[in-house]
């Protein structure tokens, strides 16, 4: 008899979703200031506490027992929890405020949360049975979750008040997150792919270019920022913009040269490092040009105006001085450049020499050998140093409103100084889950860029599998 063998990890999350509901469903406070009073979940006085509780044990049931269309009705049973859990949170929030007590705010607790890392464990098992729509049951349930917020259900919680207080306020520090992350990871890109090539070629340099990396990694994000404060007034005060780029291209001019006629040589290596100086000058001005740009679409700011592309106008101008966009977007592209060079290098270190030398038996020059035969394999291997180039920006970036730079820490920020939980929250939420939407794209691009013939096939498990 072919017998359906337990699913443990559809098991594991329907544990933890019933163990969810011990602890406080969400916490009641008379205003946004006070101690908070938790409460469970089946004391929220909602006539339909008793749903969730019952779609867990169904759940678990399902994973122990059922053999056929497990994964229609695991994939069902997935959605409603996800759907019930939210409406749960906010059915909460709407029996608890009411006109006796406007000033009342209702936000998640540990019960939640708890559930929402139940979620997550489900959906990874669930779409792991090789059935019908489960392969979709994780953005299936996300979207069942999303829907009762975006359907006005959450209106009574602490997160959606304070969203309608800074509501104003909230999308141009996401746009200037977003653009802060998204040029250093751009500008990283541009230096690390050639670094990590270059030290795939040359071993002398390999170990100078990857611990130096590794190194600059270590700095404490903060201890970086105030180490580039003095620094960047400085520049933005005494420098004008004709003598920067005179610098940056005297550094470059003088460092190819080096380059060319010292090769391997102590001199060679100083004349990389003048060069790849140059290069980040010119690359922070590419920087702050693309932001400014992007500012200006999403909240009207003025930009650079004319004056600023006098050769003879300060860098402050340009928005280089010692607080704002120019330290954070030169400390995010640092800590961006060891994912991207390290995973590089690597990349083109596993290419077999065998395909190399029977590349160059074709008659295929050393451009073509690289296109052709070592970035294809490659790339799966920088396409994962992106992508955590990218959650690493994403999260360092959280900071920069220390230095005057913008973003969603900013309300993180005064949650923490106002003591106001929700605002902390409606700060560190987007962070989360943005980052975890482009690294899910990252990788997915990254899966379709790669060829056909050397991409991992994933591991399906089937109807009888242990999954």
């Amino acid at each position: 008899m072919n017998r359906s063998r337990p699913a443990p990890i559809v098991l594991l999350g329907a544990a933890l979703g019933l163990l969810a509901l011990l602890l406080p469903w969400v916490s009641f406070r008379e205003n946004r200031l006070v101690q908070g009073e938790g409460l469970n979940l089946l004391t929220t006085g909602q006539a339909l506490a008793w749903l969730l509780p019952s779609l867990w044990v169904a759940l678990g049931a399902a994973a122990l027992w059922l053999q056929r269309g497990r994964g229609w009705v695991g994939t069902v049973l997935f959605v409603l929890i996800c759907a019930a859990a939210s409406m749960l949170l906010g059915g909460a929030a709407l029996a608890l405020v009411n006109a006796e007590q406007p000033l009342a705010r209702v936000s998640p607790a540990g019960g939640f949360w708890l559930t929402v890392a139940a979620l997550y464990v489900t959906g990874f098992g669930v779409s792991r049975w090789a059935q019908g729509p489960a392969r979709w049951a994780g953005w299936l349930g996300a979207a069942a979750f999303a829907l009762m917020p975006l359907v006005g259900w959450w209106r009574e919680l602490g997160l959606a008040q304070e969203y309608a207080n800074i509501a104003s306020a909230f999308w141009p520090q996401l746009g200037m997150h977003l653009a802060l992350s998204l040029t250093a990871l751009l500008l990283a890109l541009i230096l690390g792919l050639p670094l990590g090539l270059a030290a795939a070629r040359n071993e002398r340099l390999s170990g100078g270019v990857l611990g130096v990396a590794g190194f600059l990694q270590t700095i404490p994000s903060v201890a970086l920022f105030g180490l580039l404060l003095p620094v960047f007034a400085a520049l933005g005060r005494d420098t004008t913009l004709g003598a920067y780029l005179t610098w940056a291209g005297g550094a470059l001019l003088l460092g190819g040269l080096l380059q060319r006629f010292f090769g391997h040589r102590l001199l060679g290596l100083l004349g990389g490092l003048l060069g790849l100086l140059g290069v980040q000058a010119l690359l922070l001005l590419i920087g702050l040009t693309v932001i400014g740009v992007l500012e200006r679409t999403w909240s009207g700011a003025p930009g650079l105006g004319a004056a600023a592309w006098s050769l003879g106008a300060p860098l402050s101008t340009w928005g280089i001085r010692g607080i704002g966009a120019a330290p954070a977007l030169l400390a995010l592209t640092i800590y961006a450049l060891l994912p991207i060079v390290t995973n590089t290098f690597v990349g083109l270190r596993s290419v077999p020499p065998g395909l190399i030398d029977a590349a160059r038996g074709l008659g295929m020059t050393p451009g073509q050998i690289l296109r052709r035969a070592e970035w294809p394999i490659a790339l799966p291997f920088v396409m994962e140093g992106v992508r955590a180039a990218l959650v690493l920006t994403f999260g360092i970036t959280t900071i920069a409103p220390l230095i005057g730079a913008g973003g969603l820490g900013f309300f993180i920020q005064r949650g923490v100084e106002g003591n106001v939980p929700d605002l902390v929250l409606l700060g560190a939420l987007p962070i989360v889950l943005i980052a975890l939407l482009l690294s899910g794209v990252v990788a997915w691009l990254g899966e379709r860029l790669t060829p056909p013939g050397l991409r991992a096939e994933p591991e399906v498990v089937g109807q009888g599998g242990p999954i």
